[in-house]
Parts: C-alpha cells; sequence; structure tokens
C-alpha cells in the first residue's frame, strides 16, 4: 500500500492555488485484522488484536476533527457495494468524498502533528488506498 504521495504528486498539488477549495475521493481496502508495526505503541498488545475497520475508525476520531476544524467536512463515507462496471480488481471497502475550503486546510490538516502520530492506525487498517484530488467548486454549496 502505498500510503503517502509521490514527489510529483506533491509538486502538482503545491502548484496549484492555495485558495482554491479541493475536494478528494478516498477509496480504502481494509486489511481483515490490523498490521500494527514494531514501532506503534499497540504492536504486540491486546490493542493491536482488531479489524482492519476498527484501526481506521481509531484514526478518523483524530483526522474526521482535524477536518472540521480546517472548515471542511465529510460530505459522505459509505460500503462499497460492488463493482458495478469495470475490472473486479479495484477493490474497495469504503468510499469517502472529503471538502475543504481551500488547498491550504487540506495541507494543514495532512500535516498536522495530530494527523501525523494517528495516522500509525489508518496505516494498521489500509490494505490499499487511493485518494483522488477532485475539483472543490460543485461541493462548496452543498454544506448541510
Amino acid at each position: 500500500m502505498s500510503s503517502a504521495p509521490t514527489e510529483a504528486q506533491i509538486a502538482t498539488l503545491m502548484s496549484l492555488p492555495a485558495d482554491a477549495p479541493l475536494a478528494v475521493l478516498n477509496l480504502f481496502k481494509f486489511y481483515e485484522r490490523a498490521h500494527y508495526q514494531p514501532e506503534d505503541q499497540e504492536f504486540g498488545t491486546p490493542d493491536a488484536d482488531i479489524s482492519g475497520e476498527e484501526a481506521f475508525a481509531r484514526y478518523m476520531v483524530v483526522s474526521d476533527a482535524k477536518i472540521q476544524s480546517t472548515g471542511g467536512r465529510i460530505v459522505f463515507r459509505t460500503p462499497v457495494e460492488q463493482v458495478l462496471m469495470g475490472s473486479d480488481a479495484f477493490d474497495f471497502d469504503l468510499t469517502a468524498v472529503m471538502y475543504f475550503p481551500t488547498r491550504s486546510a487540506f495541507i494543514a490538516m495532512m500535516t498536522d502533528p495530530e494527523v501525523a502520530v494517528s495516522s500509525r492506525h489508518r496505516q494498521a487498517a489500509l490494505a490499499k488506498h487511493n485518494m483522488l484530488h477532485l475539483a472543490g467548486d460543485p461541493f462548496a454549496d452543498t454544506a448541510p
């Protein structure tokens, strides 16, 4: 699983206007059991004996709060029921769209120290994660 963007992906993101709205489509595939690493405080303890989905829920407690603190929001999060068209290898368990009022807000969330510490849960949880950058304008007027 790639848990970080490439240098080229970061360069593209940074080249875009910082004050433009941004949305991201996340596609998540969970490990059946969480894969904590030796450097994680949970490793080798009963706290590590959980499903990937449970580990991801630990990450969401922090990430969801940080998204909201930037003025962003989770537009939706929902299980994937099936691949309806296309390759069955495109196999994910959960999808979510997050909206940020600016690219700067997105970058602030992604580089936040608390999110960085909590990302061990995301990494333990996910066998596969794809994040697609979407134009944020269509989501700007869909606030609850």
